[in-house]
């Protein structure tokens, strides 16, 4: 007697199992039985209540605005403290275009973070600041700064480059902007892990209920009207284990790989 395989409905990833028991409802329904009726419309439900979580949790979050806007905002902070270090270099004073010389260092060793992913933009300007935060104050051979830093001013360097405002500005909105993001991820986590396991959950309880009455009716009355659907059921199955069969053997080989290239090399031995 031909019956649906077993399968671990937990170690797809969300898409995959959505896509799953999209195509598995639609073939289901195609048996008429009575006895299934009730399971099968229990299942219809749970997979629209899956289908709205997922697309709630899919939509945009309440944050996405705010980060996009406070993340603009840190950019032209930026580009704003560096047109105001390149502004510097050309002053009459020699000194003090010497200091704009050596901040406009430091900037040119970060590149340009507004180009950057928001987390590495955030990363980077935060270092930058330190930097320049470190360079206000300390002298050149006292600093980590690059080493053609050197000045007779050793102290308000900022200052007198007038970029001292933006510099603390620069670093409250970054501050501000990684609170965002926060916030951000600690929503989606909760969307994720809230509503959307439980509708999962749901389904693939659903989905299970199904199988086993499927199951249990080709046994009593015979696989004869079932075997279509039965086939189909387990042609997806089969195509999701080897969905997850092949993520392992790949999971596998990278770990494999860096784990040699994390091996200590010949050269390296005895120092």
């Amino acid at each position: 007697m031909s019956e649906i395989n077993s399968m671990d409905l937990s170690r797809s990833r969300q898409d995959e199992i959505f896509a799953f028991h999209q195509m598995a409802k639609a073939e289901t329904v195609k048996l008429k039985d009575p006895k299934l009726t009730a399971l099968q419309q229990a299942y219809e439900s749970a997979f629209e209540a899956f289908d709205v979580a997922s697309k709630q949790s899919g939509g945009e979050n309440v944050f996405t605005v705010p980060i996009t806007e406070q993340d603009a905002l840190c950019d032209r902070i930026y580009k704003g403290l560096s047109s105001q270090v390149s502004t510097m270099e050309d002053h009459f004073d020699p000194g003090i275009a010497e200091i704009a010389r050596q901040a406009r260092v430091i900037l040119k060793k970060y590149g340009d973070p507004t180009r950057l992913p928001y987390l590495e933009e955030s990363g980077v300007l935060h270092n930058l600041v330190q930097e320049l935060e470190a360079f206000d104050n300390v002298s050149g051979s006292d600093s980590d700064s690059p080493s053609e830093i050197s000045a007779e001013i050793t102290t308000h360097r900022l200052a007198a480059l007038h970029v001292d405002g933006w510099v603390v500005r620069l670093k409250a909105e970054n501050a501000n902007f990684l609170s965002l993001f926060s916030d951000r991820n600690k929503q989606q986590a909760s969307i994720v892990t809230g509503a959307t396991k439980v509708a999962r959950q749901a389904t693939d309880t659903a989905y299970r209920n199904v199988v086993r009455r499927i199951n249990a009716l080709a046994e009593v009355n015979g696989d004869a009207d079932y075997i279509d659907v039965i086939n189909a059921l387990n042609t997806l199955i089969d195509r999701q284990k080897a969905i997850l069969a092949t993520r392992a053997t790949l999971s596998e080989k990278r770990k494999k790989k860096e784990q040699e290239e994390n091996q200590p090399t010949d050269a390296g031995e005895g120092k």
